[in-house]
């Protein structure tokens, strides 16, 4: 029987191969979402880039819209954007259930590559094995891996966040500076009152008082 499963190694290498990658698209998911669930749980000092590079955005859309931002959205298009390896991560879950069929299928053309050749049962029993003990692995990773569940744990979480930090920040630092801006008009306010008094005391002087006012400045400047 190993000598069977030798005479057709190529597309059995084939079979695990595409099985391998499959799982492998899993764990990749898996292993990014729950980074990022651990570092959405402290999103304050975060020095994660993908989750930085969200509050810095966030923080400017909220700017540029005044505070009308729907936060829903916001965090899905975040989420639908993140990456690995130039794929994002809801296209690495299509690719691995996508390799995972193709193994079942490079199997199918092995099994039948076999029958044709007159194959016995033993050549083709490896297949089989392989394909059914590869499902079962995938499914079992998938399983574990919950990467749906995962998502909506870093959906919910920043969310939280955004809603109730980020916004509060943002919403006093808009406040802070409104009422510095208020202080400062004031302030320029009473100047030109100051300024506009003074000018009135001045022209206020006849011509021959404002000669004299004049000519004690210079004295006193002399």
């Amino acid at each position: 029987m190993f000598s069977d499963f030798m005479q057709h190694s190529y597309f059995m290498g084939i079979v695990l191969s595409l099985l391998v990658l499959g799982v492998l698209c899993q764990i990749i998911i898996g292993v990014l979402y729950q980074k990022m669930i651990r570092e959405t749980d402290n999103m304050a000092v975060t020095e994660h880039k993908l989750l930085k590079q969200c509050k810095l955005k966030f923080s400017n859309c909220y700017e540029l819209n005044e505070g009308n931002i729907n936060i829903s959205i916001f965090v899905d298009k975040f989420i639908n954007q993140i990456h690995f390896m130039g794929i994002s991560l809801t296209n690495i879950g299509h690719l691995s259930g996508q390799l995972t069929l193709l193994s079942v299928f490079a199997a199918g053309i092995g099994v039948c590559k076999s029958i044709i050749e007159g194959g016995t049962l033993g050549e083709l029993l490896p297949y089989y094995g392989v394909s059914l003990f590869g499902l079962y692995i995938y499914f079992s990773v998938s399983s574990l891996v919950d990467a749906k569940g995962k998502r909506s744990v870093v959906r919910t979480n920043l969310i939280d966040y955004l809603e109730n930090h980020l916004v509060k920040h943002l919403q006093l630092i808009q406040e802070e500076e409104m009422q510095l801006f208020i202080n400062n008009s004031k302030k320029r306010s009473e100047k030109e009152e100051q300024k506009e008094e003074t000018e009135k005391e001045v022209s206020s002087f006849t011509g021959e008082e404002q000669e004299e006012l004049e000519e004690l400045l210079r004295e006193f400047l002399a």
